[in-house]
């Protein structure tokens, strides 16, 4: 209305005369202003009323982006109090090792001393051992035979006379122990002259073990998952376990091929088998004093089976193509009149393998055997009283090149490695004592000092030798810290030898 009310006022300015007078043109600026500001205003409240209909409302488009929490019912936890960071450490027990090497089948005819001569061991050790009260013995009654394993010394070659054997005892290595001495530096082969073989990682492994072994009066440490050595699944579960630990064969305990009362025989076969399907490889440890030798012609008997049947095996361990087989005591072999122990291994490897297509590696103190052997091995380097393992593998590396070098020949060193000793309660045993593992710490020293050798091989006492305490499988005192450190170790000595 007052639009039109100003059209009609200024139309009817225009339309006198006079009208283009100074008060007709002030009036007709005035309503131009009016209307630009009335637009203006129009056009201003027209945008605000489009964009409130098209545009999503802000806290719509909050919660779409960042939704707004709502209350839920939610668990109280309770952050315990972090106690100050501490390193692992492993508390080691005291080992009460038994020496049941042997389950012996009571036969017909069997009387308690005839067992004791056929096994080299007493009658009163067997009788402690399975807690007799007489020597009255039934049929097919199962006995625990004591069993033992020597530390080399330096004590003359032992021969055995054709009398009835004795027990031996341990004897110490004090006479080879030189502690004050300095530490004789390796001599390492000549270049050129240096292995051509692999840088192999071999454990020592029993195979003699049945479930009744793991209670608190035979071993208190126990393996991590406790077994029969005849069970399969134990022996495929072990060589897992040593390959992802970075060992390439194992060396089983071998009593000869026959296979009553001796599963060392039948555990061997099922070990090549399993080697045979997972690409590990197995030889033997050769028990020279086995309780199933009684002469020479045995050991040249079961050393022809063991070469024409297991060192056939494709999983059989081999060095530069020649089957490796490692020998137990060879000081202790049997003897003819007038025979020395040496002359005994000469005749037997002249009967057994002449041309040395197989490697046999000696056990002892006694360089001299590598006039018969093809290398050369400490079964143990932990002694009473303690001796520089550092001192003792240099020297005896060095031994062996120096033969090797005054003969022009090549014999191999195998160096050995220790977790540490225990054979406290083994029944029988002189001299007997403990060496603490010291968490790992004497592992690697042992290690060390392996590696400083320049060896060939490097041989771990051992993967399962439980009755002298010096097993790396896994167990309830120490889980797997031991495997851990040999996956490490063995690295070290592989990369050495590049």
């Amino acid at each position: 209305m007052r639009l039109r009310f100003l059209f009609q006022r200024l139309r009817g300015v225009i339309r006198r005369p006079g009208a283009t007078s100074l008060a007709g043109l002030a009036a007709l600026l005035v309503f131009c202003l009016y209307i630009y500001l009335l637009a203006t205003l129009v056009w201003s409240d027209t945008v605000q009323i489009a964009a409130s209909s098209t545009a999503t409302p802000v806290s719509e488009t909050e919660t779409a982006r960042t939704p707004s929490p709502t209350p839920i019912s939610r668990a109280t936890y309770t952050i315990p109090a972090r106690s100050p960071t501490a390193t692992l450490t492993y508390t080691p027990i005291s080992y009460t090792p038994t020496p049941a090497h042997l389950v012996y089948v009571v036969e017909a005819g069997d009387t308690l001393s005839g067992i004791a001569r056929r096994f080299n061991t007493t009658v009163s050790a067997i009788m402690e051992l399975n807690s007799l009260s007489s020597e009255l013995l039934s049929i097919r009654q199962e006995l625990f035979i004591p069993g033992r394993r020597q530390a080399a010394t330096s004590s003359p070659t032992l021969t055995r006379t054709t009398t009835s054997p004795t027990p031996t005892p341990t004897p110490t290595a004090t006479s080879i122990a030189v502690p004050s001495s300095p530490t004789p530096q390796p001599t390492r082969p000549a270049v050129g002259a240096s292995s051509s073989g692999e840088a192999l990682v071999v454990a020592f492994y029993y195979a003699w073990y049945g479930l009744d072994q793991w209670v608190p009066s035979k071993v208190p440490d126990t393996p991590a998952v406790p077994y029969r050595s005849s069970d399969r699944s134990t022996i495929t579960r072990h060589v897992a376990q040593a390959q992802q630990a970075g060992i390439d064969a194992f060396a089983v305990a071998w009593y000869g091929p026959n296979v009553h009362n001796n599963q060392t025989e039948t555990n061997l076969r099922t070990m090549l088998e399993v080697a045979g399907q997972r690409g590990f490889r197995c030889t033997v440890d050769f028990e020279t004093r086995s309780p199933f030798f009684h002469s020479q012609a045995d050991i040249v008997g079961a050393l022809r089976y063991l070469i024409d049947n297991h060192a056939a095996s494709p999983a059989f361990l081999r060095y530069e193509g020649k089957p490796l087989i490692f020998f137990w005591a060879v000081a202790n072999v049997f003897t003819g009149q007038g025979q020395s122990a040496i002359d005994a291994w000469a005749s037997i490897r002249q009967q057994v393998d002449p041309q040395h297509n197989t490697l046999w590696i000696a056990d002892g103190a006694n360089i001299e055997f590598q006039r018969v052997f093809d290398g050369h091995h400490l079964y143990n380097i932990t002694w009473n009283p303690p001796a520089s393992v550092n001192t003792t593998l240099n020297r005896w590396g060095n031994n062996v090149r120096s033969y090797s070098a005054q003969h022009g020949t090549r014999k191999l060193w195998v160096a050995t490695v220790m977790p540490g000793y225990n054979d406290l309660h083994i029944h029988g045993r002189s001299n007997r004592f403990a060496h603490d593992r010291r968490n790992g710490a004497y592992y690697r020293e042992t290690w060390q000092a392996a590696i400083s050798s320049a060896p060939d091989l490097i041989m771990i006492t051992s993967f399962n030798e439980w009755l002298e305490g010096t097993q790396i499988e896994p167990s309830v005192s120490y889980d797997e810290l031991y495997l851990q450190l040999t996956s490490e170790l063995s690295v070290a000595f592989k990369a050495s030898r590049r």
